[in-house]
């Protein structure tokens, strides 16, 4: 357990436009903000 990353923000963007890219590609993010690709066609 002590390799586990416990930074706060590890679920935060790691780079300025991945969040544009992940809701190109994805959608939107559903209320947890979890980008899950449902619905898309």
């Amino acid at each position: 357990m002590d390799e586990v990353d416990v930074n706060p923000a590890v679920d935060r963007a790691t780079e300025p436009d991945e969040e544009q890219v992940l809701r190109e590609l994805y959608g939107e993010p559903d209320g947890d903000g979890i980008f899950r690709g449902e619905g898309s066609a």
